[in-house]
């Protein structure tokens, strides 16, 4: 991997050290997706997406403040990092907001945000009609549509429930059997919000934590020809592999094992960091 100016897939310089198969494994997936790939210097941990800038509707970029509560104990205050340090290396020019969010938590498509009510808790002094007009305003959007947060993920994060296949469709994890109440709140919401739902196949449920996201596949990658899958070696990897090759027929799907870093709570879309980003410019699936 090497740095270079923008664009790009950026994942962070800790990541290799700490996983230094899967950060192979996936940087030559993303190559053979026609991405190139560079490093962040400087990061604390391997969680890009959440504390580098989230893209507008006219290309600019918007910092959030990164302060998620589960870092906020002094003991996990050592891997903050500081993403405006990291803009100034690459150069690149952004806007500072006060409001605390997380990168994985706007999950954005053709000038529609959605998100999950978790950002209501990470701002408690803002009334909920102020925030939403802020970060509508910060994202450049008429509004942003709120998602119930997985009441077992701590993130509270979207892009682990969520992916915006186009402006109408979202595919969603299937928990109809195992948990039909949260199903139907999900659903109902992304109905509100405009959204046909397409279930992917879903099983975290053997996991013995509530830290892992083994078994979820909803946090895979979509870049340039590509499409990158994370894999658990579960009867429900198949599955996936097929659904996604019938919703982006003429995308590569690339399946690269994913378990040893889903275990600690996240997947591709939470350790990369895509410039230009793709999601801002509505592309046919097929």
């Amino acid at each position: 991997m090497s740095t270079f100016p923008l664009p790009g897939v950026y994942l962070a310089d800790t990541l290799a050290p700490r996983h230094p198969g899967l950060a192979a494994e996936l940087t030559t997936a993303l190559n053979q997706c026609g991405a190139r790939v560079a490093t962040l210097a400087g990061t604390r941990d391997i969680w890009a997406r959440d504390y580098m800038p989230v893209p507008t509707t006219s290309g600019r970029w918007v910092l959030f403040r990164y302060a998620p509560d589960y870092l906020r104990p002094k003991c996990w205050q050592h891997t903050i990092t500081d993403g405006a340090q990291l803009l100034q290396q690459l150069g690149l020019p952004f806007q500072a907001s006060g409001l605390v969010v997380d990168g994985g938590n706007v999950v954005r498509y053709a000038g529609k945000v959605l998100m999950t009510d978790k950002v209501l808790r990470e701002n408690p002094t803002i009334p909920r009609g102020d925030l939403l007009s802020q970060l509508a305003t910060a994202l450049e959007v008429d509004h942003v549509d709120l998602l119930p947060a997985h009441p077992q993920d701590f993130t509270g994060h979207a892009d682990g429930l969520v992916h915006l296949l186009d402006e109408r469709t979202a595919l969603v994890n299937d928990c109809r059997q195992r948990e039909p109440g949260y199903w139907h709140h999900l659903t109902t919401c992304l109905q509100r919000a405009g959204y046909a739902c397409i279930p992917l196949p879903y099983n975290p449920y053997q996991n013995t934590n509530y830290i892992s996201a083994v078994g979820t596949y909803l946090n895979f990658l979509r870049v340039g020809t590509g499409v990158v899958v994370p894999i658990y070696r579960q009867v429900e990897d198949e599955p996936v592999l097929c659904s996604l090759q019938k919703l982006y027929p003429h995308h590569q799907i690339l399946p690269v094992e994913a378990r040893s870093i889903a275990q600690q709570g996240g997947v591709f879309h939470c350790i990369t960091w895509t410039c230009s980003p793709p999601e801002l410019v509505p592309q046919a699936r097929n």
